[in-house]
């Protein structure tokens, strides 16, 4: 909804900057086509708000296609609208850089909350230090998960980014029950070399 008038007015009367994502189906005007390809347009207010007397925003539209990794043909269009509206300081190909590389911080978490912990439960500690210790715990599973797909990918030559976090979790929960059985000498991940 960071498209909706009332969303991002909130935002800015908080003296705050935002870059948002919007659906296909929203529509902006080009009101002024800018050099780095963005163009900027206005957000109406709703009918009631209208009636109010509340006035348009100017915000900058950013469209850009991203080429599909596996297969070239297919392309993703994206478009995000912010309140950045300097190409100088803010140019159209950096933020969307940025966008994306937020949604990869966004996935890390999610694959930690919901795919890693496989559960909704918050944080099952009650005193302070314990709740650091489980999150340190959570954290060190999550790198370690991350690891055996680097050196999974690294050994098959493949990218570690086409391994998917979900289906490596799979795999090793599939391995626990024979992982243990074996003594400590033969466990392929603890071995030197």
């Amino acid at each position: 909804g960071l498209h909706s008038y009332a969303m991002v007015g909130a935002t800015v009367s908080q003296g705050c900057d935002y870059v948002g994502r919007i659906p296909a189906n929203v529509k902006f005007m080009r009101e002024k086509p800018l050099e780095d390809g963005s163009y900027l347009s206005y957000i109406n207010p709703s009918g009631k708000l209208r009636k109010k007397g509340c006035q348009p925003l100017l915000v900058r539209v950013i469209e850009y296609t991203i080429e599909h990794p596996e297969n070239a043909a297919e392309q993703l269009t994206y478009r995000l609208i912010t309140s950045l509206l300097d190409i100088e300081k803010f140019p159209a190909e950096m933020l969307a850089k940025e966008y994306h590389q937020r949604w990869k911080v966004e996935n890390t978490l999610d694959e930690l909350k919901v795919h890693l912990l496989g559960r909704k439960t918050h944080v099952r500690s009650q005193k302070p230090r314990e709740v650091v210790q489980e999150i340190y715990g959570w954290l060190l599973a999550h790198w370690s998960v991350r690891v055996l797909m680097f050196q999974a990918a690294t050994n098959a030559g493949v990218p570690p980014l086409r391994l998917s976090f979900t289906g490596t979790l799979r795999v090793i929960r599939r391995a626990i029950p024979k992982f243990q059985g074996l003594q400590t000498e033969e466990l392929p991940f603890f071995s030197i070399g």
